[in-house]
């Protein structure tokens, strides 16, 4: 005998539904960018109202903020992840990491830097996720300073500089701007050698002048 009230289960939850938009949202977020992301569509996909989504989402751009939040977290997770064993190369490995995270998830990366579309300081749960992300890379660098790998410099000015040359190569290759693609991970890797090697002459040059 068919049991129409057995076999006709709902598609959601309403306590999921918050995480199928989100899960959603990712995927579309993943293949054709945040343009392409609206509560409407999402509501429709899912198959409830929209006004059933806006309670869980004040709009389109708090949905976009949570998928940023979740972007950095994955970031910052891979960032912990780096061998501190040796500074040196942990701040190297750790700008590898950054980069790569660019190359494998590019409509991410342009999202969670993307300042046009969720401007700094409008949510505030992503203005720490972002900062917590940045604080591993901080604490890379103080490590490397302490070994003597980084010039004396304010903790924050040198975390600047680091973050703007990985950010800026993360761009550039996303963005197919590098000439040679098949030579991007040593350009990764000697850009992140620029603040170091540098320090590190000054600092044998500096040993030699004092013996």
């Amino acid at each position: 005998m068919n049991d129409n009230s057995t076999r006709a289960k709902p598609a959601y939850h309403h306590g999921d539904l918050p995480q199928q938009a989100h899960q959603l949202a990712l995927d579309t977020l993943r293949e054709h960018g945040d343009a392409a992301i609206s509560l409407r569509a999402l509501a429709k996909q899912i198959g409830v109202s929209a006004p059933a989504l806006y309670r869980h989402f004040m709009d389109r751009e708090s949905l976009l903020a949570e998928l940023a939040i979740t972007g950095f977290q994955a970031l910052r997770k891979r960032l912990l992840a780096v061998d501190q064993a040796q500074p040196r190369q942990a701040l190297i490995d750790i700008g590898l990491v950054y980069v790569s995270f660019a190359q494998e998830e590019p409509n991410f990366y342009r999202l969670m830097f993307g300042g046009r579309v969720l401007p700094k300081g409008v949510h505030p749960r992503l203005d720490t996720a972002g900062k917590s992300a940045f604080r591993v890379l901080e604490n890379t660098i103080a490590r490397a300073q302490q070994a003597g790998y980084i010039k004396p410099m304010p903790l924050m000015l040198v975390t600047a500089a680091a973050w703007s040359l990985v950010h800026g190569l993360a761009q550039l290759s996303i963005d197919g701007h590098l000439p040679i693609t098949e030579a991007e991970p040593q350009l990764a890797q000697g850009v992140l050698t620029l603040l170091l090697d540098g320090a590190v002459a000054d600092h044998e040059q500096h040993h030699k002048d004092n013996t």
